[in-house]
Protein backbone atom coordinates (compact mmCIF):
# COMPACT_ATOMS: atom_id res chain seq x y z
CA UNK A 1 0.00 0.00 0.00
CA UNK A 2 2.70 2.29 0.70
CA UNK A 3 4.03 2.17 -2.99
CA UNK A 4 0.49 2.73 -4.27
CA UNK A 5 0.63 5.68 -2.10
CA UNK A 6 4.09 7.31 -3.06
CA UNK A 7 3.51 5.71 -6.97
CA UNK A 8 -0.43 7.99 -6.64
CA UNK A 9 1.69 10.57 -5.50
CA UNK A 10 4.35 11.29 -8.04
CA UNK A 11 1.65 11.04 -10.88
CA UNK A 12 -0.45 13.19 -8.79
CA UNK A 13 2.10 15.72 -9.06
CA UNK A 14 3.01 15.53 -12.03
CA UNK A 15 -0.15 14.83 -13.36
CA UNK A 16 -1.42 18.67 -11.90
CA UNK A 17 1.98 19.74 -14.15
CA UNK A 18 0.31 18.46 -16.96
CA UNK A 19 -2.82 19.97 -16.31
CA UNK A 20 -1.53 23.34 -15.87
CA UNK A 21 0.87 23.24 -18.66
CA UNK A 22 -1.98 21.45 -21.54
CA UNK A 23 -4.45 24.34 -20.14
CA UNK A 24 -2.16 26.91 -20.18
CA UNK A 25 -0.17 26.13 -23.63
CA UNK A 26 -3.16 24.05 -25.46
CA UNK A 27 -6.89 24.78 -23.75
CA UNK A 28 -7.05 20.79 -23.08
CA UNK A 29 -7.62 19.95 -19.59
CA UNK A 30 -9.60 16.32 -19.96
CA UNK A 31 -6.35 14.16 -20.36
CA UNK A 32 -4.54 16.06 -17.48
CA UNK A 33 -8.13 15.70 -15.54
CA UNK A 34 -8.13 12.42 -15.78
CA UNK A 35 -4.53 11.80 -14.54
CA UNK A 36 -5.17 13.85 -11.51
CA UNK A 37 -8.41 11.83 -10.82
CA UNK A 38 -6.49 8.70 -10.87
CA UNK A 39 -3.53 9.67 -8.97
CA UNK A 40 -6.04 11.33 -6.25
CA UNK A 41 -8.00 8.11 -6.14
CA UNK A 42 -5.00 6.02 -5.63
CA UNK A 43 -4.00 7.84 -3.21
CA UNK A 44 -7.21 7.69 -1.08
CA UNK A 45 -7.70 4.06 -1.50
CA UNK A 46 -3.60 3.33 -0.41
CA UNK A 47 -4.42 5.38 2.71
CA UNK A 48 -7.79 4.30 3.47
CA UNK A 49 -6.24 0.19 3.45
CA UNK A 50 -2.70 1.20 5.91
CA UNK A 51 -2.94 -0.83 8.72
CA UNK A 52 -3.64 2.60 11.06
CA UNK A 53 -6.27 3.10 9.27
CA UNK A 54 -7.87 -0.01 8.74
CA UNK A 55 -11.63 -0.12 10.35
CA UNK A 56 -11.96 -3.82 9.86
CA UNK A 57 -11.44 -4.28 13.52
CA UNK A 58 -13.78 -7.53 14.24
CA UNK A 59 -10.55 -9.83 13.38
CA UNK A 60 -7.77 -8.48 15.11
CA UNK A 61 -10.68 -7.38 17.87
CA UNK A 62 -11.92 -11.71 18.21
CA UNK A 63 -7.20 -12.75 18.64
CA UNK A 64 -6.88 -9.68 21.10
CA UNK A 65 -9.89 -11.34 23.47
CA UNK A 66 -8.70 -14.84 22.85
CA UNK A 67 -5.47 -13.70 24.06
CA UNK A 68 -6.61 -11.89 26.69
CA UNK A 69 -8.73 -15.09 27.87
CA UNK A 70 -5.69 -16.76 27.62
CA UNK A 71 -3.56 -14.58 29.65
CA UNK A 72 -4.47 -15.41 33.23
CA UNK A 73 -1.96 -16.10 35.91
CA UNK A 74 -1.24 -18.99 37.85
CA UNK A 75 -0.30 -18.81 40.94
CA UNK A 76 2.96 -17.06 41.52
CA UNK A 77 5.03 -18.00 44.43
CA UNK A 78 2.98 -21.12 45.03
CA UNK A 79 5.78 -22.74 47.64
CA UNK A 80 4.24 -20.20 49.91
CA UNK A 81 0.61 -21.69 49.87
CA UNK A 82 2.21 -24.85 50.04
CA UNK A 83 3.82 -23.95 52.89
CA UNK A 84 1.10 -23.15 55.51
CA UNK A 85 1.99 -23.12 59.21
CA UNK A 86 0.29 -25.79 60.86
CA UNK A 87 -0.56 -23.73 63.84
CA UNK A 88 -2.38 -21.06 62.02
CA UNK A 89 -6.29 -20.88 61.98
CA UNK A 90 -8.14 -21.98 58.92
CA UNK A 91 -9.59 -18.84 58.69
CA UNK A 92 -5.90 -17.55 58.44
CA UNK A 93 -4.98 -20.02 55.72
CA UNK A 94 -7.80 -19.14 53.43
CA UNK A 95 -7.12 -15.28 53.82
CA UNK A 96 -3.14 -16.25 52.48
CA UNK A 97 -4.63 -17.76 49.67
CA UNK A 98 -6.85 -14.97 48.47
CA UNK A 99 -4.11 -12.46 48.95
CA UNK A 100 -2.25 -14.70 47.10
CA UNK A 101 -5.09 -15.23 44.40
CA UNK A 102 -5.55 -11.33 44.17
CA UNK A 103 -1.58 -10.91 43.27
CA UNK A 104 -2.16 -13.67 40.51
CA UNK A 105 -5.16 -12.65 39.19
CA UNK A 106 -4.39 -8.79 39.53
CA UNK A 107 -4.79 -7.76 35.58
CA UNK A 108 -7.24 -10.48 35.02
CA UNK A 109 -9.91 -9.24 37.59
CA UNK A 110 -11.39 -8.86 41.14
CA UNK A 111 -10.39 -12.20 43.36
CA UNK A 112 -13.21 -12.98 46.41
CA UNK A 113 -13.73 -15.01 48.75
CA UNK A 114 -17.36 -16.42 49.84
CA UNK A 115 -16.52 -18.37 53.61
CA UNK A 116 -20.47 -20.33 52.92
CA UNK A 117 -19.52 -21.74 50.05
CA UNK A 118 -15.87 -21.78 50.47
CA UNK A 119 -15.88 -20.36 46.90
CA UNK A 120 -13.04 -17.94 45.76
CA UNK A 121 -14.72 -15.75 42.95
CA UNK A 122 -12.26 -14.21 40.32
CA UNK A 123 -14.88 -11.51 38.65
CA UNK A 124 -12.91 -10.25 35.57
CA UNK A 125 -12.65 -6.44 35.01
CA UNK A 126 -10.15 -6.65 31.89
CA UNK A 127 -12.39 -4.19 29.47
CA UNK A 128 -11.35 -6.96 26.59
CA UNK A 129 -11.81 -9.96 28.88
CA UNK A 130 -15.19 -8.40 30.23
CA UNK A 131 -16.69 -8.47 26.64
CA UNK A 132 -15.37 -12.05 25.48
CA UNK A 133 -16.49 -13.54 28.33
CA UNK A 134 -20.17 -11.74 27.52
CA UNK A 135 -20.03 -13.39 23.96
CA UNK A 136 -18.85 -16.47 25.50
CA UNK A 137 -21.81 -16.55 27.96
CA UNK A 138 -24.39 -15.98 25.06
CA UNK A 139 -22.58 -18.51 22.50
CA UNK A 140 -20.92 -21.16 24.21
CA UNK A 141 -19.52 -22.53 21.09
CA UNK A 142 -17.17 -20.05 20.99
CA UNK A 143 -15.33 -21.35 23.71
CA UNK A 144 -12.44 -23.27 21.62
CA UNK A 145 -11.92 -20.62 19.12
CA UNK A 146 -11.35 -18.00 21.90
CA UNK A 147 -8.76 -20.15 24.11
CA UNK A 148 -11.11 -21.20 26.96
CA UNK A 149 -9.52 -24.50 27.56
CA UNK A 150 -6.20 -22.72 27.94
CA UNK A 151 -7.91 -20.21 30.94
CA UNK A 152 -9.81 -22.85 32.47
CA UNK A 153 -6.58 -25.43 32.59
CA UNK A 154 -5.13 -22.41 34.76
CA UNK A 155 -7.87 -22.30 37.23
CA UNK A 156 -8.09 -25.90 37.99
CA UNK A 157 -4.79 -26.06 37.86
CA UNK A 158 -5.14 -23.54 40.84
CA UNK A 159 -7.66 -25.39 42.14
CA UNK A 160 -5.47 -28.70 42.84
CA UNK A 161 -2.43 -25.88 44.34
CA UNK A 162 -5.56 -25.04 47.08
CA UNK A 163 -6.63 -28.28 47.45
CA UNK A 164 -3.20 -29.02 48.81
CA UNK A 165 -2.43 -25.86 50.76
CA UNK A 166 -5.52 -25.75 52.68
CA UNK A 167 -7.50 -28.61 52.20
CA UNK A 168 -10.42 -30.08 50.37
CA UNK A 169 -13.96 -28.92 49.24
CA UNK A 170 -12.27 -25.36 48.09
CA UNK A 171 -13.55 -24.21 45.05
CA UNK A 172 -12.41 -21.67 42.99
CA UNK A 173 -14.77 -19.67 39.99
CA UNK A 174 -14.51 -17.74 37.25
CA UNK A 175 -17.47 -15.24 37.67
CA UNK A 176 -19.81 -14.20 34.59
CA UNK A 177 -19.17 -10.09 34.44
CA UNK A 178 -22.66 -9.65 32.96
CA UNK A 179 -24.12 -11.35 36.17
CA UNK A 180 -21.59 -11.85 39.00
CA UNK A 181 -23.85 -14.24 40.92
CA UNK A 182 -23.40 -16.85 38.08
CA UNK A 183 -20.35 -18.56 37.77
CA UNK A 184 -18.98 -19.93 34.37
CA UNK A 185 -16.28 -21.67 35.48
CA UNK A 186 -15.50 -23.68 38.83
CA UNK A 187 -12.90 -26.39 39.60
CA UNK A 188 -13.02 -28.18 43.13
CA UNK A 189 -10.38 -30.34 44.59
CA UNK A 190 -8.54 -29.93 41.07
CA UNK A 191 -11.59 -31.14 39.17
CA UNK A 192 -14.01 -29.26 37.23
CA UNK A 193 -17.42 -29.18 38.49
CA UNK A 194 -18.92 -26.52 36.24
CA UNK A 195 -18.23 -25.30 32.81
CA UNK A 196 -20.11 -23.21 30.95
CA UNK A 197 -18.73 -24.81 27.73
CA UNK A 198 -20.17 -27.61 28.41
CA UNK A 199 -23.61 -26.71 28.90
Amino acid sequence: MIFLIVFGGLMLILGGFYLANSWQQYREWKAGTIIVVLSLAAVIYGVINLPAFNHKKQHSSSEARSSQVTSASSFSNKANIGASDNGATQENKEMAILRQLQKGYSKFGDVSFDSKTKTYKVTPTDDNTVNALKQLAQDPSQAEQMGWSKLTDSFKKNSKDIDKAIGTDYSISIMNPGDDSQAMYTAKNGKTTYDIANQ
